[in-house]
This record gives structure tokens, sequence and C-alpha cells, in this order.
């Protein structure tokens, strides 16, 4: 019989409690990440939690209940965040702003040791899982689908999800080897994804900038936008970083720090906040959202 993580973890009673299993589940985060989650033993994740491993079994079990409740924890966040990155309106959204916004906060997302671990583990000991399955990749790719044929009407429900099946399993291998690399490869496999992730369905869903637009037509579009982009820096005085930035809103409609952070490699995240808040400054941008998500678009 299969037993969820809600039958092992004990409510916390009291706020000390609740600290000791938030300890307990970051000390088995860190462990499983050093030794893997097979070589981990209970003493090992009380040790590195500074508790007593009769403390640890107050709680948990063993060292599959704990990582339950770290499953169980990735599976609320993919509930929560899936409906907001694939909803009809964000999907009628640019293909890169689209596509990027996707990458870049699981890219985020992932930089916690908890649900990086479940990621892993997922492709290594799958029968471990108690709430993921080859049905949670099927619902997505068919939820793509839909979205894809959104854009794209002539695409045939068939055609769309063999891409949202490509589409899928692409971004899965390299984002599990994006998570096994040192940060620095890990940001270049990020930005990499992105581009391989555009240009394959760009093709069949691309913007209309591109999509019903002859050559000459595209590249007057774009020479238009060069001289606005060029036109607004002569005028504010501003830097390359803050004209690319402002050419690529002309282009895709809106832009993110970590968008900017993917056109103007290099510069630290606080030089690129600090370019888009003069822009916000000298009225070429509006931004909203909140603050570490803010979404920049032209002033209107």
């Amino acid at each position: 019989m299969t037993h969820s993580d809600s039958d092992f973890l004990q409510p916390p009673q009291q706020h000390r409690s609740q600290i000791r299993v938030e300890q307990i589940l970051q000390a088995a985060a860190e462990v499983f990440w050093e030794k893997g989650y097979d070589v981990a033993t209970t003493h090992d994740i009380a040790k590195r939690a500074q508790t007593a491993v009769g403390t640890l079994y107050r709680f948990f079990p063993n060292k599959l209940a704990i990582f339950h409740v770290l499953e169980k924890r990735h599976k609320q966040y993919l509930d929560e965040t899936v409906p907001q990155l694939m909803s009809p309106e964000a999907f009628q959204l640019p293909l890169a702003v689209v596509i990027r916004r996707i990458v870049e906060t699981y890219a985020e997302y992932f930089e916690n040791l908890g649900p990086r671990i479940v990621y892993i583990q997922y492709y290594l000991t799958p029968n471990i899982f108690l709430y993921f399955d080859e049905s949670f990749d099927q619902n997505m790719i068919q939820g793509l689908a839909k979205l894809l044929q959104g854009r794209n009407s002539a695409l045939t429900l068939e055609k769309c999800e063999l891409l949202s099946e490509v589409f899928l399993r692409t971004y899965q291998a390299l984002l599990l080897v994006a998570l096994r690399s040192n940060d620095t490869r890990r940001h270049q496999l990020h930005l990499e994804t992105q581009n391989v992730l555009i240009n394959y369905l760009e093709p069949y869903v691309g913007d209309l900038i591109g999509a019903d637009s002859s050559d000459g037509d595209l590249s007057s579009s774009q020479t238009a936008i060069q001289a606005q982009a060029e036109a607004l820096t002569q005028q504010h005085d501003l830097n390359p970083r803050q004209q690319a930035a402002i050419a690529y809103v002309l282009t895709y409609g809106s832009l993110t720090i970590q968008t900017l952070e993917s056109i103007c490699f290099g510069p630290s995240r606080r030089t690129l906040q600090r370019d888009l808040k003069q822009l916000v400054e000298k009225g070429i941008f509006e931004s909203r959202g909140n603050t570490n998500q803010l979404i920049y678009q032209m002033a209107s």
C-alpha cells in the first residue's frame, strides 16, 4: 500500500517544530545533492540539520518520507505556475517572450536545491515518486498542443501534439544537463535552450512580424525599429544596452530583466536594473508587476 507524506509528517503544533521541519528538509536537499539520494542516510541528514536522529524520526520515519515532502512541494509549485505561464493570454505574446519567460522562470526556481533534487531524481529512480508519472508529461503535451493550435489554426491537433512532445522532451533533456552543471555553464545552457526552443517553433507558430511578411517587409520593419531605437538613444543620451532594450521591446512588445541579461551578456544585474530604471524615469518605458518580476513596455 502506498502512503503519502501526510501519513508520515506530523503537523507541527509549535513554531519551533515548524522551524525544525524546515531545517530537516533543507539539510536533506543538501545531503541528497552532495552524496546522492541512494547513498544518503537519515543520520547524514540529522547531522547536517544539527539535530538528533531521534528528533528527525518524530517527523519522518525515513528518508523517502522526507523526499516525498520535497516532491509534493515541487508539484504544488508547478500546479501554480504552469497555468500562469501556459495560459491562452500569455501564449499570445511574441514567441520569444513566451519561451524566454518559461525558461527564465524555471531557471530561477531550480536554483533551489529541493526542486532540483526532485527533478534530477525523476530520471534516476522514477518508481519512488508519488505525485509524478508519465501522465503529468502527457497533460503538459496536450495543453501545449492546444496553445500552439491557437497560434496557428492551420496546424492539425496531431501535428501540434508532435511539436509539443519534441518541445517538451528537448527542454527536459537540456534542463537536466543544465541542472547538473556548474553555475556559469548552467547559465549558458539556459540561454542556448531558449534559442533552440524559439528556433524550433518559429517556423510553425512564429510571430506575425516574421510569419506573414515577405523578406523585404521584414527588413523594412527591422530597419524602422532600429531607426526609432537610434533616435531615442541620441535624444536621451542612452547607452548601447538601453538601445538594445528599446529595440527588443519595439520588436516583441515587452522585456524583463532576465531577458535583458540574455541579450546583454556580461554586465551585472544591478547595472541592467539601473539601465531599465533610467528608461522608466525618462518616460520611454513603463513597468508593471512585482519587484523581482517587472515587465517593461513602451510608455503609452
